[in-house]
């Protein structure tokens, strides 16, 4: 298990990325998504059954809520709820050049544990100090380590100095690195970053956008399959020389409404992922 009492983390709120204090106007976060409110807010006004007659119970829409967030996470390239992880990452001379700039696989990052230079058999060869780490770009899932305290007698978490003899015994160390170091040799499992990662850091609380990409993910999911239901697209009924016919859409009784959420998702998942870096653009100079 990490150890989080050296645990580093950014003072400012996962959503909105940055924010020291909100004005408490608009509800940013909120409780995940209930089968009520995805009912109020997405699917007013719709039978929620099939055509045979079986129907949507609450207990179903909360299968299909927990569908839609595993969904969305797949959609975002990240977990919704916090999430502990341990990643190898290479060693790169130009990224160490650049306080030592490690991009780990998830993000945002909402604290690190722990940043150490592990063997192949599990030994820890080196642990850098948490007090080295900047946490300030955590949002974009950046790690970067400024080894710059030691040199001006700063103080640890716990409030001791650190000095030659404890933490700040690995200046040396990455100096040493820093002088001899090769571009042509990069070890491909170098750093060990223990973190958390995901879009909340509250317990049981989500980004509101984010429940709003949950609930027309399982909105679009549950008008799909209550339409396909309905096959017919006319019936009649004769009796005693009186007739009645009728007609509909079928299978594409909500094609409107199914068309205007999947746009909607669609510029949510864009809008979310610029949010928290998750967009890369690629072209040509």
């Amino acid at each position: 298990m990490a150890d989080f009492t050296q645990s580093r983390t950014w003072k400012t709120g996962q959503y909105p990325v940055h924010c020291i204090e909100s004005s408490g106007i608009l509800r940013r976060t909120e409780p995940f998504l209930t089968p009520e409110l995805l009912k109020s807010r997405y699917l007013l006004g719709i039978p929620l059954q099939l055509a045979n007659g079986d129907k949507f119970t609450d207990e179903v829409l909360k299968d299909r809520i927990m569908l839609a967030m595993n969904e969305s996470e797949t959609q975002l390239g990240t977990t919704i709820t916090r999430e502990e992880f341990v990643d190898k990452l290479p060693f790169d001379w130009s990224l160490f050049k650049s306080f030592i700039h490690l991009k780990p696989r998830h993000s945002p990052i909402i604290s690190m544990e722990s940043l150490a230079i592990v063997a192949s058999n599990d030994e820890i060869i080196f642990q850098v100090p948490s007090v080295w780490v900047d946490p300030s770009n955590f949002s974009i899932g950046q790690l970067n380590v400024i080894p710059l305290l030691a040199a001006f007698g700063a103080q640890s978490t716990t409030g001791s100095p650190i000095t030659a003899t404890n933490q700040g015994a690995g200046v040396a160390f990455l100096a040493i690195w820093g002088a001899a170091g090769n571009s042509q040799q990069n070890p491909p499992a170098y750093w060990q970053v223990t973190y958390s990662a995901g879009l909340s850091n509250r317990e049981g609380q989500v980004p509101t956008i984010v429940n709003q990409l949950i609930g027309t993910n399982a909105a679009i999911n549950l008008l799909s399959q209550i339409a396909q239901s309905y096959t017919a697209t006319s019936q009649s009924l004769s009796q005693d020389g009186i007739s009645q016919s009728s007609s509909s859409l079928g299978p594409r009784t909500y094609a409107l409404r199914i068309e205007e959420l999947t746009k909607n998702r669609d510029e949510l998942i864009k809008k979310i992922k610029g949010i928290f870096a998750k967009k890369y653009v690629i072209g040509e100079y």
